[in-house]
C-alpha cells in the first residue's frame, strides 16, 4: 500500500507546473464565418499537475476578429479552465478539455448608427496537441482544436512555448 502511495507521489512530482505564451489563428465556422474573417490574437496558460499524465489547466487571452462588412469587428476574452491528459507517460500527444466564459465585444459602425455591444457567453473548449520538449525546463506546444460560443464558434491553432516553473 505504502509503494503504490510512493510511486504516484513521484509520478507527480515528476511533472512540473509551467506557464505558456503563445500566438493563436481563428477560423469562424458556421454562419459566423459569414459575418467575420479570420481572428488573430495571443493566449497564456498556467498548467499544473493534478495526477499521472493530468494537469489542471487555465486559460485566457485576447483574440480580434475583423468584419466581412466593413466596419464591423470583435473582440474576446476568454477564461477557461478544464484539464490536459497526455496519451503516453513520454507527454507529447494530449488532449484538453476546457470550459468557462468568453468575453466578446462587437463594434460596428455604419452609415446611421456606430456603437459596441458587450456579451458574456459560456465557451467549451476541445483541442488535441503535440509538445515537443526543448530542455528539462521547457517545451514547444501546437494545437488545434475547436472552441464553442454561441453562435461565434471557431476552430483554431496555436503555437506556444512552455516554461516548466
Amino acid at each position: 500500500y505504502i509503494f503504490v502511495i510512493l510511486a504516484f507521489s513521484a509520478s507527480l512530482f515528476a511533472q512540473k507546473q509551467g506557464i505558456s505564451f503563445g500566438g493563436n489563428v481563428h477560423f469562424p465556422v458556421g454562419e459566423w464565418s459569414d459575418v467575420a474573417n479570420t481572428g488573430f490574437g495571443g493566449s497564456a496558460t498556467f498548467e499544473h499537475p493534478m495526477g499521472k499524465n493530468v494537469l489542471g489547466v487555465v486559460y485566457s487571452g485576447y483574440s480580434t476578429f475583423d468584419g466581412v462588412a466593413e466596419g464591423n469587428s470583435w473582440s474576446m476574452i476568454p477564461l477557461l479552465a478544464g484539464v490536459k491528459y497526455y496519451l503516453s507517460n513520454e507527454q507529447e500527444w494530449y488532449f484538453g478539455f476546457l470550459m468557462g466564459v468568453n468575453f466578446i465585444t462587437h463594434e460596428y459602425s455604419n452609415i446611421l448608427i456606430t456603437g459596441s455591444e458587450n456579451s458574456t457567453y459560456f465557451a467549451g473548449k476541445a483541442n488535441f496537441g503535440y509538445e515537443l520538449k526543448t530542455s528539462e525546463s521547457g517545451a514547444f506546444d501546437i494545437s488545434a482544436g475547436f472552441m464553442f460560443i454561441n453562435q461565434q464558434s471557431f476552430i483554431g491553432v496555436r503555437a506556444a512555448y512552455i516554461f516548466k516553473i
